[in-house]
């Protein structure tokens, strides 16, 4: 038995983790997970596809947490070592558990398929250790005990680690150490406000102490934040974070764009429906990504009127109607043009709303006085015009992008809800 477990670590296994190739979400997710369970992940570990280091990391992290969940290195292949690294952490040989060969061999048999003899590997678990069948795939996961924590070892594959995390391990966390103090959580996205002012405004929230305690995360403009409330009882906890959520909605009113779903697009779509209003979109140097997000959403048929991309002068002028002389008097990249392109997509599209993007993304093309980051954004809304001028940091060229296309979005949630 475990009793009463607080604390807990990640590892996540593979060579092409730690040089970057991809990232590592798995980790994240456990995470997540454990939080539900009253369970706190303290440390993320990333290892490579290493015996040696592997079995070091695990019995030092074993020493020190009662649950450590890894992710990855139990496939087939000789670099997947993650059933050796556990055993001779700790201290007992590999064992080849019959019923799962033959579970392997009959998988293989039913996609007519023949078992590679590399599949064998699979079935071998440390002695003593607790196999956890995997639903989706061919690798079992498995947990053994090692030097008074326990380890559990689920698969690599985003899926196949998430359906062996819900079916196998949180079910057998639940039965052995039960539910700890009881957890709430309120999720909150907010635009339009960077994450020093953020943290200005927040004060005393965003103390470690705290309760609920709130986190920030910032990501192209975007800003999530999470409130987690711990509490004796659900009830309890959720009176937590239902008081700091309802003075959170007061003070970030005109920040706050979702609650529930990070994608700008989509929370827009929504609320052009809620207010039976069309939109319609010009884009220049985003080249079509904020028709990408709008069109994200289910349902962006009853409010998306039409887009276009006018990425040249002269496009700008026959799809749009700009007129040439405002273009060489102030630029492509202006509020006289950006006005001029949303009053054009609002004209020739019917709809009520319309937002124009123009800017210099580079990493060419800057001047001193037009410099990479700089874009102006123009807004019809009703037949008013207007522009707004952002200064996003001269980064690359996709995030400047991104940035743009989640600020058009967003200028029109502001102005319609």
């Amino acid at each position: 038995m475990l009793g009463e477990v607080r604390k807990a670590a990640c590892v996540a296994i593979g060579d092409e983790l730690l040089a970057g190739d991809y990232p590592d979400s798995n980790s994240g997710a456990i995470a997540q997970a454990l939080a539900e369970l009253g369970i706190e992940v303290e440390r993320f570990v990333v290892v490579g596809d290493s015996k040696e280091n592997l079995e070091r990391t695990l019995y030092d992290l074993c020493a020190r947490y009662q649950v450590v969940v890894c992710s990855g290195g139990i496939g087939p292949t000789l670099d997947d070592v993650t059933r050796d690294a556990a055993a001779a952490a700790a201290g007992v040989p590999l064992e080849l558990d019959a019923k799962v060969l033959e579970w392997l061999r009959e998988s293989y048999a039913r996609r007519n398929r023949k078992m590679a003899l590399s599949n064998e590997r699979q079935a071998w678990f440390p002695s003593g250790a607790q196999v956890m069948p995997n639903a989706v795939g061919t690798a079992p996961g498995f947990r053994v005990w090692i030097d008074g924590g326990m380890l559990a070892v689920l698969p690599g594959p985003p899926h196949e680690m998430r359906d062996m995390l819900q079916r196998e391990l949180l079910p057998w966390l639940r039965s052995t150490c039960g539910q700890g103090p009881a957890l709430a959580t309120q999720r909150f996205y907010l635009l339009g406000l960077p994450e020093s002012n953020f943290s200005d405004r927040a004060g005393d929230w965003m103390a470690r102490g705290a309760n609920p305690l709130m986190g920030v995360t910032a990501h192209t403009g975007i800003l999530k934040v999470t409130l987690r409330g711990r509490a004796e009882s659900p009830e309890g906890a959720q009176a937590l974070v239902a008081a700091r959520a309802a003075e959170f909605r007061e003070r970030f009113a005109a920040e706050i764009y979702s609650e529930d779903d990070p994608r700008v697009g989509v929370a827009l779509v929504r609320l052009l429906a809620s207010k039976g209003r069309k939109l319609a979109l010009a884009e220049s140097c985003t080249g079509g990504l904020a028709a990408e997000l709008l069109t994200e959403a289910a349902g962006a048929s009853q409010v998306f009127q039409a887009g276009w991309v006018t990425y040249s002068n002269e496009a700008k002028s026959a799809c749009l109607g700009v007129d040439p002389a405002l273009i060489v008097r102030h630029g492509a990249v202006s509020a006289e043009v950006a006005k001029a392109m949303a009053q054009g997509a609002a004209q020739r599209s019917g709809a009520d709303v319309a937002v124009a993007i123009t800017g210099v993304a580079g990493p060419d093309g800057g001047t001193p006085e037009k410099p990479v980051g700089l874009v102006w954004f123009g807004l019809s809304v009703g037949g008013e015009l207007s522009a707004v001028e952002q200064r996003f940091p001269p980064v690359d060229r996709t995030s400047i992008r991104r940035y743009a296309a989640h600020v058009a979005l967003d200028l029109v949630r502001r102005h319609v809800r």
